[in-house]
């Protein structure tokens, strides 16, 4: 017997094993049937989750911790059962901000520290002047998205009282941009590469180089209904894993990359997908929706709960620690994240509390 799964999205290109899953049939052959059903914010997601509009959600990594550990705005705790995938993020922004990135430049432009220097140069620049602060737009306030844009800014010391951040869905980012409402924004794919498109904005960097191997966003359950019966989650997971592995062989790119850009509409070609994967041949992937990515574990959950709690959104406490771990149903083989820019190699849960040191005493 087939159970129907009522599952919400946000269109962005890491939903894609989801729509393979579906048009594939991977979902069916574990016994459920994929609903898909397209959403504008995080908050619906996370709200329709909550009150069983949804039986899972395509949400947030950092949500389901937050939620896990009772944070303010999350009236259901959210369980994580498989990664859709890892990475995925790119920091852009209009071209007259990038060009005065360009313009105070003392290093590589592939360099995070060099840009968030020049983007430092140019905020006490306009706080001479009396200015207004530059806005820069995220997606949610428990997002990798607001992380890696204040970690970037730490980099350049940038004076945090010339910044505003400020939360948008990621469908509306490209026409703030536009309109002049902010000047740059972190975002996933595809909403870079469609501003880009659309000459609103420049990309100035894969959020790889601030954080590689992160979990971005998973398949999310209420977590009592979840514990309730576990097999449902499980069985979804095997079907987002089928779905990976059948995208890793290369006969079945062009298909997969297609069916991707189908389900995203939008504008969004094959084309732009392919070179978010790096499976255009040319281009360094940003987005990794391979099977090893969709593993989830305790290590990750701990990670995101540092990036949590160094940004000043929860206590520091080990009882804390112990509940973000649990956020995920474990998978043995998940991937530790790395963050060269701040810390040598994999986090490792050993130093969980002295990279959160490092973390929040330079907070912004």
């Amino acid at each position: 017997m087939t159970r129907t799964l009522r599952i919400g999205y946000l269109p962005l290109t890491d939903a894609g094993l989801l729509f393979v899953a579906a048009a594939k049939g991977f979902d069916r052959e574990e016994g459920l049937a994929f609903d898909l059903f397209t959403e504008t914010s995080w908050a619906n997601l996370r709200d329709k989750l909550a009150i069983g509009i949804y039986d899972a959600a395509h949400m947030l990594a950092p949500a389901v911790v937050a939620s896990a550990l009772g944070l303010e705005g999350f009236i259901a705790p959210m369980i994580g059962a498989v990664a859709l995938g890892l990475d995925g993020n790119a920091i852009s922004v209009a071209p007259p901000l990038a060009a005065g990135i360009r313009a105070r430049l003392t290093g590589d432009a592939a360099d995070p520290v060099a840009t968030a220097g020049a983007l430092a140069a140019i905020v006490a620049e306009r706080r001479e002047k009396d200015l207004p602060p530059l806005r820069f737009a995220h997606v949610f306030p428990f997002s990798i998205h607001h992380y890696q844009l204040r970690l970037w800014m730490r980099l350049g010391n940038v004076d945090a009282e010339g910044v505003r951040l400020t939360v948008t869905p990621p469908p509306l980012m490209g026409e703030s941009l536009r309109g002049g409402y902010v000047n740059g924004f972190c975002v996933g794919e595809p909403w870079n590469s469609l501003a880009r498109a659309a000459g609103d904005a420049e990309i100035l960097h894969s959020c790889r180089v601030l954080i590689s191997d992160c979990p971005e966003k998973v398949l999310a359950f209420r977590a009592d209904s979840a514990r309730a019966e576990e097999a449902t989650p499980r069985a979804a997971a095997r079907a987002i894993r089928r779905a990976a592995l059948w995208g890793e062989r290369e006969e079945n790119a062009r298909e997969f990359c297609g069916l991707i850009a189908e389900g995203l509409g939008s504008g969004v070609t094959p084309a732009m997908v392919a070179a978010t994967l790096g499976k255009d041949g040319e281009s360094a992937p940003w987005l990794r929706l391979d099977a090893a990515a969709t593993a989830l574990g305790g290590i990750q959950a701990l990670w995101l709960y540092v990036l949590i709690a160094a940004h000043g959104q929860a206590a520091v406490s080990e009882q804390f620690s112990v509940r973000a771990r649990n956020a995920f149903l474990g998978h043995d083989q998940a991937l530790a994240p790395k963050a060269p820019a701040f810390f040598d190699g994999p986090f490792e849960e050993k130093t969980w509390r002295a990279i959160l040191a490092a973390l929040s005493s330079a907070r912004r």
